[in-house]
Order: structure tokens, then C-alpha cells, then sequence
């Protein structure tokens, strides 16, 4: 490393050993002191918890109406959905080797660096930090407003004012349990995971009891009329795979999980078995209640069967809503903060953003700016959400595409080092090639969805030259970022991880 950048690490070492010498330090007892670093606190149940807790948000309760859109036959649209869950399924499976061999959190983020290096997981970094994943925060944050709104606006739409306020209170609340506790998080994450569960049993229940009754002719002829476009086909399976998203949150705090070679495939097998049989349940139940022309005319259906069944207490089911939606914030809060801290601790980002606080032990910079970027993006008119599948599931399975590439070319490259855990072969290569068909698909129909996502991935491409490779950047905003990292440091209580291996900023 340079003498510059030994100059730039050492106000950050100092830091570090003034807070070790510190009158309160341990070592003032002659105990060790405590190591500042991500601490192990995400059980098998907590995993569990976070898979469930953060797939199942509002996809379930609006995506129904989309795929019966796309394919045009009750029969077609379940196997859409029992498709979307075994893509899933098979994912986390591959994700589970890749988590249990790359023991880093991160997750696609740590695997692209792994196999193919830098510039792809930078990409990757850039693409889903500043884009995918803050979006997706602030939609399901805005749906969680709306669900909230509108009991007190029963006539009419909530006024879009009120429903951003609910984003935001969203947005800073979940930010700040993160920001105090992992444990808390966690813990909130169980108890919203247990209020989806209750409200699907609900809704499943609604759909046995009428089955029961005989209301089974939805199902007559469920093939006919079906649609054979591949395009349209494919955008089925973007909006069903939209309600399984979330799958691999779990792989983004892998340095967290008390055992992540044994917990993790077991925590992944679980939750995502339970969420399909969960899902093709509430399916059946809104194919048994109302039948495609009421699911095609509603938009969320959720609702719609709960105002039919459920009487002066059909408000239970937004409650319900409001919570999962709440919940699935909770788990993308999470887990952006870790991607961003892995990317930034890996030099890839500003160094602040690899910073944890020393008492918390939670990644904090990187977690306020996630949030910010999402509470940004509450502020000018949003997409629908027919806009935001079409437009970020590219970019998302090339990514998925590249990681699962990664499985296949790490067995090659290290095939005697060893994995705890370890998948069919046949899995990776057909997980690359659903990737490829989900990525090809959509063309035919909206080419201008991936192209547009394609150029926001290459826009990266600028920045990594000029902040990461070249030394192009002027020296007065090397200073600023310095002493801006520093005064953070000193007011946030912040440190890295292992000062030694500290990047230099940029």
C-alpha cells in the first residue's frame, strides 16, 4: 500500500486504538478486549424467520391478478406459481453450496468476486445498492402506506401526501431497530413472519371452507383459453418469481449465522417449502372465491375476499397486510446494509460505509444510506408495479444468472477444496439456463425494459475506473472524504472491523 494511503488509515488506527485505551475499555479490567466485528446472533430459526419473514410481503396479496393476466387460465397460472417455487427452491439450494463455501456475507455480491473478481461484483454492488434493492424498499414501504391509509379513507383513494408519510415512518422505524439491535431486528422479523402466517391461514381457510361447500366449478376446464407466448409466459413467471423475491436474503448476513454450513441449507429447505405450499393454498382459496373474472377484476385480492366473507371485521385482512409489507421492509433493510458494508469493506465503496458501531456491532453507515436512497425515491411520482417488474427482474436474474454461473465455475477451478454442503451438479446448470430463458423471454414483448436496465448496469462502469482503478481523483476530495470519515467516526462511535486490512477511501 502506498504511503498516501497509509496516511489516509492512519487517523482511523488511531481512532480504533484510542477507543481501546479508553478508561472504559475492557482493558482497563485486564480482560480482552471486544472484538469490533459482526457478532454471530441469526439462529436456525431466525433464519427461517428472515426467508419467510421478507419473500412474503405484498407480492402474495397483489401478483395473483398479474399472472392470471399473463397466462389466461386458472390451471396455467398454478403451475406458474408451483414453477416459481421450485426456480426458488432450486436457487436457495445453490445458494446454500455457495453460502456454506463462501462464508462472507454479501451473497451474490461475495460469490461474483469469488469466481470472477471485481469488476462483475462491482457491478452487481452498484446495480442493486443505488437501484434494485432501495426501490423495492420504498414500493413495498408505499404499499404498506396505502394498506395503513386506508381505513380512514373508506370512500375514496388515500391522498398520496398520507401514504408517502406512512412510507417514511416505515422506512426510519425499521432503520432504527436495525440500527440498535440485530437481535431486535431478528426477533421483529419473527413476530411479523408469524402475522403473514396467520393471515394466509385465514384466507386458506375462507377457500377450504367453500370447496367444502362444493364452489369447485372455477376449476372446470382450468386449461382452456390458456396463452402460449413465450414472452407473455415469461412475464408470468416475473411477477410470480416478484412474490418469491427475497429468497436469498439470507446469504446477505452469512458472517452472522451462529453455524451458516449446517443452518443455512436447513434454514433456506424449510422456508421456502413452507412459502409454496403457503402460496398454491391462498391460491386455490382465491380461485375457489372468486373465481378468474373476480380475480382479473380485482387489485388486491386479499382484500376482496376478505370484504366478501369476513363482514364487520373485514378489516383484519389490511391489518395483516400492513404488517407482512411491514415485515418484508424489516428483512430488505436488513440486508442491505450488509451488502453495501461487504462491497465497501472490500475497498469497493467509500471506507465510512465499511464502518460498524462499537457498541451495537450493526453496520450503521451503510444502513442510514440505503434508507436514505429509499426514502428518496418516495418523493417523485413512483412506478406501477407492472413497471417495476418489467424493469429491474432483468438486471436481478443476470445477476442470479452470473452467481449460479459461479457455482459451476468454482467446482471447476477448486474442486478439492471443501464444501459442507453440496448440490446435485444437474441444479446450477438448469438454474443458468432458467436464468438465461427468464432474461430472453420478456424481450419479445417489452425489449426496452432490459435494454434501459442494461445501461444503468453499464453506468457503473465510469465510477469503477474512475474511483476504484485510476488515481484520477482530485486530491482535494480525497482530503474532504478523509476528515468527513473521521468526524463520523468520532460523533457515531464508528470503527472497522480489522483496522489492518482496512481499503484505502476514495
Amino acid at each position: 500500500m502506498s504511503s498516501e494511503g497509509d496516511d489516509v488509515l492512519a487517523p482511523q488506527q488511531e481512532e480504533k486504538q484510542r477507543l481501546n485505551d479508553s478508561p472504559d475499555s475492557s482493558m482497563e479490567s485486564g480482560e480482552e478486549p471486544e472484538k469490533i466485528a459482526l457478532k454471530k446472533n441469526i439462529t436456525l430459526l431466525d433464519g427461517i424467520g428472515l426467508i419467510a419473514g421478507t419473500v412474503i410481503g405484498s407480492g402474495i396479496f397483489i401478483s395473483p391478478t398479474g399472472i392470471l393476466k399473463d397466462t389466461n387460465s386458472i390451471g396455467l397460472a398454478l403451475v406458474v406459481w408451483l414453477g416459481c417455487g421450485l426456480l426458488a427452491m432450486f436457487g436457495c439450494l445453490v445458494y446454500a453450496e455457495l453460502g456454506a463455501f463462501v462464508t462472507k456475507s454479501g451473497a451474490e455480491y461475495a460469490y461474483l468476486m469469488q469466481a470472477f473478481g471485481k469488476i462483475p461484483a462491482y457491478l452487481f454492488a452498484w446495480t442493486s445498492i443505488l437501484i434494485i434493492r432501495p426501490a423495492s424498499g420504498a414500493i413495498i414501504a408505499l404499499i404498506f402506506g396505502e394498506y395503513v391509509a386506508k381505513p380512514f379513507f373508506p370512500t375514496c383513494v388515500p391522498p398520496s401526501e398520507a401514504v408517502k408519510l406512512l412510507a417514511f415512518v416505515c422506512l426510519v422505524v425499521v432503520t432504527a431497530v436495525n440500527v440498535w439491535s440485530v437481535r431486535w431486528a431478528t426477533r421483529m422479523q419473527d413476530i411479523f413472519t408469524y402475522s403473514k402466517l396467520i393471515c394466509i391461514a385465514i384466507l386458506t381457510i375462507i377457500g377450504i371452507v367453500e370447496m367444502a361447500r362444493g364452489k369447485t366449478e372455477h376449476f372446470n376446464d382450468s386449461f382452456k383459453d390458456s396463452y402460449t407466448s413465450v414472452g407473455k409466459i415469461g412475464m408470468a413467471f416475473y411477477i410470480g418469481l416478484w412474490a418469491y423475491d427475497g429468497w436469498n436474503n439470507l446469504n446477505y448476513c452469512t458472517e452472522e449465522m451462529k453455524r451458516p454450513e449446517k443452518d443455512m441449507p436447513r434454514a433456506i429447505v424449510i422456508g421456502i417449502t413452507l412459502i409454496t405450499i403457503c402460496y398454491i393454498l391462498i391460491n386455490v382459496s382465491y380461485i375457489a372465491v372468486l373465481g378468474k373474472s373476480g380475480i382479473l377484476a380485482s387489485e388486491a385480492v386479499a382484500i376482496s375476499v376478505g370484504n366478501l366473507y369476513l363482514g364487520p371485521v373485514d378489516w383484519i385482512i389490511p391489518v395483516f397486510v400492513a404488517a407482512s409489507t411491514f415485515g418484508a421492509v424489516n428483512g430488505l433493510v436488513l440486508t442491505n446494509g450488509r451488502l453495501l458494508y461487504v462491497a465497501a469493506r472490500d475497498g469497493l465503496m467509500p471506507s465510512l460505509l465499511a464502518m460498524i458501531h462499537t457498541k451495537r456491532f450493526t453496520p450503521l453507515p451503510s444502513l442510514l444510506f440505503t434508507t436514505l436512497i429509499s426514502i428518496l425515491m418516495l418523493i417523485p411520482e413512483t412506478s406501477s408495479f407492472e413497471t417495476l417488474i418489467d424493469f429491474f427482474s432483468f438486471a436481478a436474474w443476470l445477476f442470479y444468472g452470473g452467481t449460479f454461473a459461479s457455482c459451476l465455475w468454482l467446482r471447476y477451478k477448486q474442486p478439492d477444496k471443501r464444501r459442507p454442503y453440496k448440490v446435485w451438479l444437474i441444479v446450477p446448470i438448469g438454474m443458468t439456463i432458467a436464468s438465461v430463458f427468464l432474461m430472453v423471454a420478456p424481450i419479445f414483448t417489452n425489449p426496452w425494459g432490459s435494454l434501459i436496465a442494461l445501461v444503468v448496469i453499464a453506468a457503473g462502469l465510469p465510477f469503477y475506473y474512475l474511483f476504484v482503478v485510476s488515481n484520477l481523483v482530485p486530491k482535494c476530495f480525497t482530503n474532504a472524504m478523509d476528515s468527513f470519515t473521521i468526524w463520523n467516526q468520532k460523533v457515531f462511535d464508528l470503527a472497522m472491523t480489522d483496522p489492518e486490512e482496512v481499503p484505502v477511501p476514495f
